[in-house]
């Protein structure tokens, strides 16, 4: 598992505050995000993680059979907090985008059923598609809804239990949360590939050529790409399952950003990538692509 030095939210704001300056045709998209992580850091400041009731020796035993440490029953946080996040959220995703969802969520989803949406996250189960559809709320926008949501509260339960996390970890999920990456990263040094989880922010190691969708590791049917004179950021897309993965190489910059940041700023691949048939990422990066 990979230390995260200093306060993510924290760190990510900043960033993002400079890459505004660089990148002004996302400026939009990035004040989007800035005006989420702000709530997201607010929520998490105020929350009060209390892992009194955990039983590490359970989640490493999880670990060592291949399943993420957390389970959706191990999750305890603050309903208010979460209400209230929720609909902050809500709300800036109507104000981009027009769509009533801040009123659907607090008429419909706003009653303590947050277990629901949280197993339906973590387990990729129907709960969440269903949930979209009986709200009449586009399921991909849900989606990122949900996930920022938790996010804050999953990524303090993250920065607590690391240190109990398998470090020998080599799947494509995430080994504390069983979130999907978000980007990958090649390490300056060694050029070994890390993997960003989308929903706790944690990240780990894994295998350079293979598919962590999929698990292929046909060299055939594995492939990358990326734009003319950006060699440092390409997709790693899989002609079997056709995912991909957005892929920062430590190697060729001189300096990285935190791998949400660096998300934003690639949201051009996306673009490329599904163009070319490649299906995007749970619809963590849905606003920014789709033109919030």
């Amino acid at each position: 598992m990979k230390k995260i030095k200093g306060d993510f939210y924290e760190l990510v704001l900043g960033q993002v505050v400079d890459l505004k300056t660089s990148k002004d045709e996302l400026k939009e998209v990035l004040e989007f995000y800035e005006a989420i992580l702000k709530a997201q850091k607010q929520t998490k400041l105020a929350f009060k993680l209390d892992l009194s009731h955990f039983d590490t020796k359970s989640g490493q035993h999880r670990n060592s059979q291949g399943l993420p440490f957390l389970r959706p029953e191990d999750i305890r946080i603050d309903q208010g907090l979460f209400s209230t996040l929720l609909e902050k959220i809500g709300q800036i995703i109507q104000s981009k985008t027009k769509k009533a969802v801040s009123a659907t969520l607090k008429k419909t989803y706003l009653d303590g059923q947050w277990e629901t949406l949280l197993r339906g996250l973590m387990e990729e189960g129907p709960d969440l598609e269903r949930t979209a559809g009986e709200m009449r709320i586009d399921f991909a926008l849900f989606s990122f809804l949900v996930v920022q949501s938790f996010s804050p509260f999953l990524g303090s339960y993250a920065e607590k239990l690391r240190g109990h996390i398998n470090s020998s970890w080599l799947k494509g999920y995430c080994p504390v949360c069983g979130g999907e990456p978000l980007m990958a990263r090649l390490e300056r040094e060694t050029g070994r590939k890390w993997l960003f989880c989308w929903l706790c922010h944690s990240e780990w190691l894994f295998r350079r050529l293979e598919c962590p969708f999929c698990g292929n590791n046909n060299q055939e049917s594995l492939r990358y790409f990326y734009l003319e004179d950006e060699e440092a950021y390409r997709v790693d897309v899989c002609d079997r399952c056709k995912r991909y993965t957005k892929t920062v190489d430590a190697r060729k910059t001189e300096s990285i950003r935190s791998l949400f940041v660096e998300d934003l700023a690639t949201l051009p691949l996306d673009m490329v990538a599904e163009k070319e048939g490649f299906v995007s990422r749970g619809g963590i990066s849905f606003l920014g692509r789709e033109g919030a």
